[in-house]
């Protein structure tokens, strides 16, 4: 089994999903003990996220990834240990080969840290995050905080694991076998 765990950035590490300012983001509830466990279990987490804020102008891609080293630095505080970012930084509305749910990122990721993709874990909050994991022979785990609010539906239904947050994601992978 891949020692690999992809991770959506916004409505899964962080919140909110839109913001004017990255230093409008925050970190969410129990992210960084999770990823710990994740990174103590020999666990490869890069993340993977779509930011159309930066094609839009609300900052630089230059002051995304350093706002992203600061995450990163907090959650090696916590013993949890970041890769990436690999980031879409185009427009929803615009054709692009990075965006989700197309591999392109994930096969980078792979690439760099010298893992295979088959069996690979993502963790996200759309569909588009589950039909990415489907698309690279992966496993989804569906994060929903909102969950009992909404049913899921269409390829977020592909999903291995459905649940609140990371944390909940974490343990459902950690406790299978091999993890």
């Amino acid at each position: 089994m891949t020692k690999l765990v992809f991770l959506d950035l916004n409505g899964t590490l962080v919140s909110p999903v839109l913001v004017e300012r990255l230093d409008d983001f925050h970190i969410l509830p129990g992210v960084p003990a999770a990823l710990a466990k994740l990174s103590q279990a020999g666990f490869r987490c890069p993340v993977v996220t779509v930011q159309s804020r930066i094609a839009k102008g609300y900052f630089t891609e230059a002051e995304f990834g350093r706002w992203f080293d600061n995450l990163a630095a907090q959650m090696m505080q916590a013993g949890a240990r970041l890769e990436g970012p690999y980031v879409c930084p185009h427009r929803y509305r615009d054709l692009c080969a990075c965006k989700k749910p197309n591999t392109t990122l994930y096969e980078r990721a792979a690439r760099d840290l010298a893992l295979p993709l088959p069996g690979a874990f993502v963790i996200g909050d759309t569909a588009d995050d589950i039909e990415a994991a489907r698309r690279l022979g992966g496993v989804g785990c569906l994060v929903r905080p909102d969950a009992g609010e909404r049913p899921t539906a269409g390829r977020a239904r592909a999903a291995s694991f459905e649940g609140r947050d990371v944390a909940e994601a974490v343990a459902w992978i950690l406790s299978r076998p091999a993890a």
